[in-house]
């Protein structure tokens, strides 16, 4: 099968799920020290992109509902409970 030339994909890459709760946490953590409207985006597009590695890792998850709500709470539990 010949390929078109002029194909073009706009996707980004899905970042792996370990670095995407570490870039996560540190936006978070950023966010939580500086409220702004800059670093509230940063923790958005970071929580965004959380949700995307960890449907890329666990595909099957995507279909119970609130499952990304609660992988997300087990992140940020053990800071809660202190």
């Amino acid at each position: 099968m010949k390929q078109p030339d002029n194909l073009h994909v706009d996707a980004c890459p899905v970042p792996d799920l370990a670095i995407a709760i570490d870039q996560w946490l540190a936006a978070r953590d950023n966010f939580k020290m500086q409220s702004t409207d800059e670093t509230r985006h940063d923790y958005e597009a970071t929580l965004w992109n959380l949700g995307a590695a960890w449907k890329g890792r666990y595909p099957e998850g995507t279909d119970t509902p609130e499952a990304f709500h609660w992988f997300r709470r087990g992140l940020i539990a053990p800071e809660e409970d202190q």
